[in-house]
């Protein structure tokens, strides 16, 4: 088994003619702005397919992106998801190549698969598939206890540090997984924010089992989505989608004008007066309508020079006192002059203005220290230090007592303020009826007293809200009485004017849009071809390499309707042994598998992807076994340019790689007690043979038989590895089909037989054996055969040194497994 090479990512693969095949939608867009510009297009329809196009190449997605930026897989790790109990981690290259990723059915290689696909895309093809409740509750791992998770580790260009893809669920449906993305430098973020779910919808590189069939049973509007979306022309799908927009509101302002034309007709004509007959023949003139006469007639309108109707609108919009704030405001001060009184009947008042008393005669014995008398009641007591002394703790305790008084005089001030601030002034007109209530309610404004201004701002308040509402109402029916049959006419002829106006003026524009859709439709057909072709030879030439001996030849695959067309279908057409016919009714499930793969893989090669990695799961099933050798280059290929990770069961496919010396990395996957699951790298055939000898030969105290009979065969298994490696690659290299080698292979039973046809790639030349292992092995290697044939005798064999013996051993198979290359 050959290793994938250490390598730098090569550049991109070309195509036959040395060029890429390209599908960037820059590319698209500016070539078709050049054909613009060289059409014979009137110039104002050129100005609206530039104004289209210029809007969809504001995000052309994917376009400029270079191989370098793509998207790799580091690693795929999972726990508690389908088959994997504890944590399980698959290591992978991080650039171009082919892995494979081997073991037998229920080792878990699966779950790995759609780990990563779910990670990716939150969903599987298993899960679109099997919709049931079975498969939707049983989607955890049975052991471990271990939470979902599934972690992804990716390269991306320009990053020195892995990013990771973590995707956990917070509750037990399948379906709705929380999948975040972290990448170094920028922090963590929700997927859905990344901006990749085009680009998993257009270039998904994901397929299964389930999918092969996908691709060949699906919808023929699924198949042509899934390759347009590829051919780098959606961004003039947005430039259609923004053309038929306008047209779509142009064409609608047209025909709403024309719907309403009919029935203002009869209204006009149900009216006698003499307006309504002047509008009735503006709006029916041949052609244009007069659009001078009908403003003249909306223009008229009496509303500005009729002053009852100004009034009564004015009045309707008349709004007096706020009842709930003047009730609120009003509670508050009646509230605060409650307050008041019983600070008042409480002594705080008292207490207040004799604290003010002493506070004014200890300030003038302060000023006057040299009084003998007293300067209030004439005494002969002088207002001496201890005097003031006491008259100052009687001014704190005092103060301390008038502090609630002077709080409830505040508060009073407030609440009168408050009231007088809901008090508007008269407005600049009035109705005479309102005009005694309003003054009423801003007298208010000038009453010191609180008790009356709360009762008297209280009454006014109710007086003049009443007041209001009922003429609001005899207001509001008196414009209702007045509006009679000419207003409303008028009024909707007001109306429908603007849109028959807007729509007059849109006729020219609709004609240059309607032109500009039919030019951009002509020009997307040759271009969809023109980027068709290159993606049609690379998956003939897929075909070709897959079809090996398939009589069925792939003659062209075309996409037919369009975009948003209700019917369009890919279309592929077959010839069998030169006859036309229908691709899926000629072909076998191996032939529409490899036709489902040729159309699968240039979709995950399209230069455009910013993917670059292919997980492909079983795709070997129900392929005979030249069509697996054809798969083994196509896969090769792909890996000169793509990350591609092949998950499979079918031991057919390593071994393709390996007969026709193609480079590629193994990874086994086993499956133990309780859902654990370990990912080791492949161990070359050969070489565990030689593991099994060399451990057998290093233990101590060694049985007779062992030496004898047991340690020879697995020495002949060994020489078994090398010589039927060798004619395989012989076998392939003589230009034999899959079919004719393995075939070959079967018929050599012995040893010998096996050695003939890894050293001469002749099943009848056993005579010669020896003489080509003695030249090419030396005279001892003759002996060291025999006595591996010697093991399956009942006497067995001498081995006077087991460890020498198996060290010979792999010296001629090293030797006899690569067969040389004879230069012609």
């Amino acid at each position: 088994m050959a290793e994938h090479p250490e390598q730098n990512q090569p550049p991109e693969r070309v195509e036959q003619n040395g060029q890429a095949p390209d599908s960037g939608s820059s590319s698209a867009l500016s070539r078709l702005a050049d054909r613009l510009e060289g059409s014979i297009l009137a110039e104002a329809t050129k100005e609206i397919l530039r104004e289209a196009l210029g809007g969809a190449g504001a995000d052309s997605g994917a376009a400029g992106r270079q191989p370098g930026d793509r998207v790799f897989l580091e690693s795929i790790s999972v726990s508690g998801f389908r088959g994997i109990g504890r944590k399980a981690c698959l290591p992978l290259n991080a650039k171009s190549g082919v892995t494979l990723v081997v073991g037998r059915n229920g080792a878990g290689k699966s779950s790995f698969a759609e780990g990563a696909e779910m990670a990716f895309t939150g969903r599987t093809a298993r899960l679109d598939k099997q919709r049931g409740e079975v498969w939707r509750r049983h989607w955890r791992n049975l052991h471990d206890g271990a939470e979902p998770k599934i972690e992804v580790g990716l390269a991306i260009g320009g990053d020195t540090r892995p990013s990771t893809l973590t995707c956990t669920w917070p509750g037990d449906d399948v379906t709705e997984p929380q999948v975040v993305f972290k990448r170094p430098g920028q922090g963590q973020r929700p997927f859905r924010d990344v901006g990749w779910e085009q680009a998993l919808n257009g270039y998904r590189p994901f397929l299964s089992y389930s999918d092969l069939d996908k691709v060949i049973s699906g919808k023929p509007s699924e198949l042509y989505d899934s390759i347009a979306t590829i051919l780098g022309l959606g961004e003039l799908t947005v430039a259609d989608e923004w053309l038929q927009a306008v047209e779509k509101a142009l064409n609608s302002t047209a025909k709403m004008a024309d719907a309403e034309l009919s029935a203002l007709g009869e209204s006009l004509s149900a009216l006698d007066d003499p307006r309504a007959e002047r509008a009735l023949a503006a709006v029916s003139r041949s052609g244009t309508p007069d659009f001078d006469e009908l403003n003249a007639l909306v223009a008229g309108l009496p509303d500005a020079d009729d002053d009852c109707l100004r009034e009564l609108r004015a009045t309707v919009e008349l709004t007096g006192p706020d009842l709930d704030a003047v009730g609120a405001a009003v509670d508050r001060l009646r509230e605060a002059v409650a307050v008041l009184d019983d600070v008042r009947a409480s002594g705080a008042e008292d207490a207040h203005q004799r604290s003010e008393l002493l506070s004014k005669a200890l300030d003038h014995s302060r000023r006057h220290p040299d009084e003998d008398a007293c300067p209030v009641c004439g005494s002969g007591r002088p207002l001496d230090e201890a005097w003031a002394e006491q008259a100052a703790e009687q001014v704190a305790a005092l103060r301390q007592e008038a502090a609630t008084a002077q709080e409830a005089r505040i508060e009073l001030q407030d609440a009168m303020d408050a009231v007088r601030y809901l008090v508007t002034r008269v407005p600049a007109w009035l109705p005479a009826p309102l005009v005694d209530p309003w003054e009423e309610w801003v007298a208010c404004r000038a009453i010191d007293d609180a008790a009356r201004l709360a009762a008297r701002a209280e009454t006014a308040a109710l007086v003049l809200a009443d007041a209001c509402a009922t003429l609001r109402e005899e207001a509001a029916r008196e414009l209702e009485k007045l509006d009679e049959e000419w207003r409303r006419c008028l009024t909707r002829l007001a109306a429908w004017l603007d849109r028959a106006r807007n729509a007059h003026a849109g006729k020219p524009r609709l004609r240059q849009v309607k032109a500009a859709r039919k030019w951009l439709k002509e020009a997307c057909a040759e271009l969809r071809e023109e980027r068709l072709r290159p993606f049609e030879g690379h998956s003939q030439r897929i075909w070709e390499e897959l079809r090996q001996q398939s009589n069925v030849d792939l003659r062209s695959v075309r996409l037919t309707g369009a975009e948003k067309a209700a019917v369009r279908k890919l279309v592929m057409d077959v010839s069998v042994d030169g006859t036309e016919a229908a691709a899926l009714g000629v072909m076998s499930q191996g032939e529409l598998h490899s036709l489902a793969l040729s159309l699968f893989l240039p979709r995950a090669a399209a230069p455009d992807s910013p993917f670059g990695f292919v997980v492909i799961d079983d795709p070997v099933q129900s392929m005979d076994p030249a069509k697996v050798h054809g798969l083994a280059k196509v896969l090769h290929e792909l890996g000169e340019s793509r990350q591609v990770v092949i998950f499979t069961h079918d031991t057919r496919l390593q071994r393709a790689f390996t007969n026709q010396e193609l480079p590629v990395t193994v990874l086994e996957v086993e499956r133990e007690a309780r859902s654990a699951v370990t990912v080791r790298r492949a161990t070359d055939p050969v070489d565990q043979a030689l593991a099994d000898a060399r451990a057998l030969a290093r233990r101590p105290n060694l049985e007779p038989v062992a030496v004898t009979h047991v340690l020879p065969g697995l020495c002949r298994t060994v020489l078994e590895r090398a010589f039927s490696e060798a004619a395989w690659l012989r076998l392939h290299r003589a230009g034999l089909t899959e079919h004719q080698a393995e075939k070959t292979v079967a018929a050599a039973v012995t040893l010998r037989d096996i050695a003939a046809l890894g050293l001469f790639g002749d099943l009848s030349r056993t005579g010669d054996v020896y003489r080509e292992l003695r030249k090419r092995c030396g005279p001892a290697a003759v002996n060291l055969v025999r006595r591996c044939q010697e093991g399956a005798h009942p006497s067995g064999t001498s081995m006077p040194d087991p460890l020498q013996f198996v060290r010979e051993v792999k010296v001629v198979a090293q030797i006899v497994r690569k067969p040389e290359v004879v230069v012609q």
